[in-house]
């Protein structure tokens, strides 16, 4: 029994289990080049293919749309690692977006306050999603499933009569341009991989998803971490939110639908693990931009909605059989 603690004990200290940390480093930057390599092929493809693609304006489009959804995407990131799922953060987006809205148009409240408001209020739901899988022990497909239209229902009650429009300047900046979304998406990402390799926290979402039991075992509170790893990922889902009302000065409930399928498909697509304890949110970027890459790229060549989601779907069919494939031999 002590040889089992040690030895999981050990498997916790490191994400996930590899011979030692320089071998670890190896790995991760070889899956990043893989990654940033097939980014890099398809740009190419439709820079050939495509004359009015190859403009910087097309390059600063494809990062500054990409980012409000690679913030989202970020959080998604940290749930699939410790082997949870959460369906339900294009609603608590449309939630959040409300909230800070009514903040803002109908009791005014200093910008400050409602951008808390709002982070406070995505950190909850998202809090509530863990709360709710770990009492009941409920599968996490279907306890954000069920938040994914309970939580769009709010946002519908919140917003049924109200003129979520003209909001302060000084919101509009935060998602004016291309700029300062990026900035804020990859502070973000810093912030997020800094979580995932530099604290206890983030390295226990590695062992959780790695293998639960032997992460309990190991004194994992396994439980609360969950708890944790959600409010994440719903803090993420609301700052995501604020930008892209700031972005677009109104608010509606409509907004965030089927974000969470998009967020969950960069990060399968960068290389993140479905069955968790593997991943990492570098890589959830670039599969953030492949995704965008693809979806202006087929825009400018006349190719419609429809035929755009197909791809993006076949895509993502694929980087899970990819993912299943390696399962074994790890």
């Amino acid at each position: 029994m002590s040889d089992m603690t040690q030895n999981s004990s050990n498997q916790i200290s490191m994400p996930p289990a590899t011979a030692s940390n320089l071998d670890l480093l190896k790995h991760q930057f070889q899956q990043i080049w893989q990654v940033l390599a097939a980014l890099v092929l398809i740009y190419l493809v439709f820079f050939v293919l495509s004359e009015p693609f190859r403009s910087l304006d097309t390059l600063l489009s494809i990062f500054g749309q990409a980012s409000i959804l690679a913030i989202l995407a970020c959080g998604t990131t940290v749930v699939l690692i410790s082997g949870g799922l959460d369906l339900s953060v294009g609603s608590i987006f449309a939630v959040v977006g409300v909230i800070v809205g009514i903040a803002l148009a109908e009791y005014q409240l200093p910008v400050s306050v409602s951008v808390l408001i709002g982070l406070l209020a995505g950190a909850l739901l998202g809090a509530l999603n863990g709360a709710i899988q770990v009492i009941t022990k409920v599968p996490a497909f279907i306890v954000t499933l069920g938040g994914l239209t309970a939580y769009k229902g709010i946002a519908e009650i919140l917003a049924s009569g109200r003129d979520l429009s003209r909001f302060p300047e000084s919101f509009q900046m935060l998602g004016s341009g291309y700029m300062v979304p990026m900035i804020i998406m990859f502070g973000v990402a810093l912030l997020t991989g800094l979580f995932l390799t530099k604290t206890r926290l983030g390295n226990h979402a590695f062992a959780i998803g790695g293998n639960e039991e032997v992460a309990r075992l190991s004194g994992v509170n396994v439980r609360k971490s969950r708890i944790y790893y959600y409010m994440i990922g719903g803090a993420l889902a609301a700052t995501a939110a604020i930008l892209e009302v700031s972005k677009l000065n109104f608010a509606m409930p409509a907004r965030g639908q089927s974000y969470e399928l998009f967020a969950i498909a960069a990060v399968v697509i960068g290389g993140t693990s479905l069955f968790g304890g593997r991943g990492g949110v570098g890589k959830t970027l670039i599969g953030m931009l492949i995704m965008q890459t693809i979806i202006v790229g087929l825009s400018y060549l006349g190719v419609g909605t429809s035929v755009q989601r197909i791809a993006i779907g076949i895509i993502i069919i694929l980087a899970v059989y990819w993912d299943v494939w390696r399962r074994p031999s790890r």
